[in-house]
């Protein structure tokens, strides 16, 4: 709701009419109003109460800082996105770094040079946004890609609805290919975790794949770590924050890209995990070394201080450790890359010991278990699988 003080606004502002027209049967009501030569408000809503909101939010954005007369009839779909990123959403602050990255990234890649970003925003149909997504499916993106593309073109549609520049959001009628095949991850065997645990001398790399191992953290959220974050006496570690390597954006030409700690991937990322008593003394003799490290070389060290570091006790390059791992996965013979096998190997033991898929979401910090479930559900038929051929020796001799 606006905070204006209607009796201190010059009464020209408060000199307008709210219209009331039908459309497609449903009744809606509009207010248009000239604030100044460059400054007209159109505005309309459901009922005359929201329409006045709108009217009194878009007056005091015109009082306070001035707003711009956007000519949406001339402007095409990559000019509005564009405007929409670096004038609405950079001031705004209201995400995070790391996610105006991403967002900014479909921009350029998806949209700026796409025929779909030359397309005028006004006259965007359902039609050229299916052909779009039509398209990107014939050029074998990644579903998760696509359903991240789909999800920001409508968010910003959804702006421009809200804004009467448009008269609807054709995204949200867009149609996906069902994605009917449950995500096969690769895990880690026995056996190969010991090959790891034999072959890598690197301490630091080998305690942060054993904390992976046994929590199932994200990387950047062990790379985030402090002493403080640890409790032995239950051998638990409170996840609060994780380790962002992005830009930061002053506006759409200036920007430095730097490698920050910010509030985790999401609220249910916010948790606590439990690590196995084994590595507990591990994880000790670890933080005692930095410690140590940090006083022979005269750096102050604290409860809070980044335990993991590289040799001048700044944040680790997460390509410099992807790196590191994939010599020990070629010396291992292991085909895998990256971090995240680490995680699904911890998720996927504990789906085999019979843990529930609530616990096990939440050790990892899925969002709802339905993600937990897609990633470990076929290691059921696995397993059905292997209890077939304990059958056969009942047919061996038929």
């Amino acid at each position: 709701m606006s905070k204006l003080n209607i009796s201190n606004i010059d009464l020209k502002y408060l000199n307008f009419n709210i219209k009331e027209f039908k459309s497609q049967g449903y009744t809606y009501y509009r207010i248009q109003k000239q604030l100044d030569k460059n400054n007209k408000v159109n505005v309309t809503g459901k009922s005359k109460e929201e329409v006045k909101e709108k009217y009194f939010n878009k007056l005091e954005r015109f009082l306070n800082n001035g707003i711009t007369n956007l000519d949406t009839k001339k402007m095409t779909f990559a000019e509005f996105v564009h405007y929409y990123l670096f004038e609405i959403v950079l001031p705004s602050g209201s995400i995070k770094p790391k996610s105006f990255n991403c967002y900014n990234n479909i921009y350029r890649k998806h949209i700026e040079d796409n025929p779909i970003g030359k397309i005028k925003l006004t006259e965007l149909k359902k039609e050229q946004l299916q052909k779009y997504f039509n398209d990107l499916c014939k050029a074998n993106f990644k579903i998760s890609t696509i359903k991240a593309i789909k999800t920001f073109i409508s968010t910003v549609l959804n702006y421009a609805t809200n804004e009467d520049y448009i008269t609807k959001n054709y995204c949200t009628s867009v149609k996906l290919p069902k994605n009917d095949t449950a995500k096969k991850n690769k895990f880690l065997t026995d056996d190969e975790v010991q090959l790891i645990f034999k072959n890598c001398k690197d301490l630091k790399l080998l305690i942060i794949i054993k904390i992976a191992l046994s929590t199932g953290m994200r990387i950047n959220e062990i790379l985030a770590l402090t002493e403080n974050d640890f409790n032995f006496d239950d051998c638990s570690i409170k996840v609060n924050k994780t380790l962002s390597h992005c830009s930061i954006f002053e506006d759409d030409k200036n920007y430095k890209t730097q490698t920050i700690i910010t509030a985790p991937k999401s609220t249910s990322s916010n948790r606590t995990v439990y690590f196995s008593p084994n590595i507990a003394n591990d994880i000790k003799k670890y933080i005692t070394l930095q410690k140590e490290r940090y006083l022979k070389l005269g750096k102050k060290y604290t409860k809070d201080s980044i335990i993991f570091t590289n040799k001048d006790f700044d944040y680790v390059g997460y390509r410099n450790l992807t790196y590191h791992l994939g010599v020990l996965f070629k010396k291992c013979n292991i085909s895998a890359s990256g971090f995240h096998i680490f995680r699904h190997t911890s998720g996927s033991k504990l789906y085999e010991m019979g843990v529930n898929i609530k616990t096990i979401s939440e050790q990892l910090g899925h969002s709802n278990t339905n993600i937990t479930s897609n990633i470990y559900v076929h290691l059921d038929e696995e397993k059905k699988k292997e209890a077939i051929k304990y059958l056969d020796k009942y047919f061996e001799s038929v």
